[in-house]
Formats: C-alpha cells, structure tokens, sequence
C-alpha cells in the first residue's frame, strides 16, 4: 500500500479525523471528567461547611475516576510513578466508599 492509501484508510476508519483532533477529543473528556468531578467534590465540602454533613458519594466518584485515569497511563506507560499515583487514589476511593456506606448506616438507623 501507498502512502496515500494508508491515511485514507486511517482517516476511513476514524471518521475521517486526523491525529491531532482524536488527541484533543481525548483531552477535552479528559478534562471534563476531572473538572465535573471536582465539581462535585466542592459541592459536597460547600455542603459540608453549611449543612454539617459529609456527602462522600461524589468524592468516591472523583477519586475513582483519577485512579483510573493513572491506571491507564502506568499500563500504557509503565512508569512507577504512576502505578503508586493508581494505588493512593484507589485508596482514597475506598476510604471514602466506606465513610459513604458508615454514613448511610447512620442514617438508616
């Protein structure tokens, strides 16, 4: 195949977008995501501050998401950095599942 014939086809299988605007799609839901999901989190400390209640829910949401976000990179990647980066957030995406699960249990009873 041809040079030409390669990148029509690329382009065929990518809707005819090129390299360069896949990759800023690709930052663009990357940003959104952690904007939305910081979002989130300071609702929930604005909340915490005025209503004197902890809404974990969304900090469980945030810290998912960024551990995955970091996953991504140390598989594609395999930097340690990364995969250390992968495990704190998992962490913190745990610990805050089980104060989302204390605080329903409260709740509940």
């Amino acid at each position: 195949m041809k040079k030409d014939e390669i990148l029509n086809a690329s382009r065929k299988e990518h809707r005819n977008k090129d390299l360069a605007e896949m990759e800023v799609v690709y930052q663009a839901g990357s940003h959104a995501s952690r904007v939305g999901a910081l979002v989130c989190c300071l609702l929930s400390l604005l909340s915490s501050v005025l209503a004197h209640t902890m809404i974990y829910s969304s900090w469980v949401i945030y810290f998912s998401i960024i551990a995955t976000q970091w996953l991504v990179r140390f598989i594609k990647m395999k930097r340690k950095s990364d995969l250390v980066l992968t495990v704190l957030f998992f962490v913190l995406s745990i610990l805050a599942f089980v104060g989302f699960v204390s605080h329903l249990l409260e709740v509940r009873i």
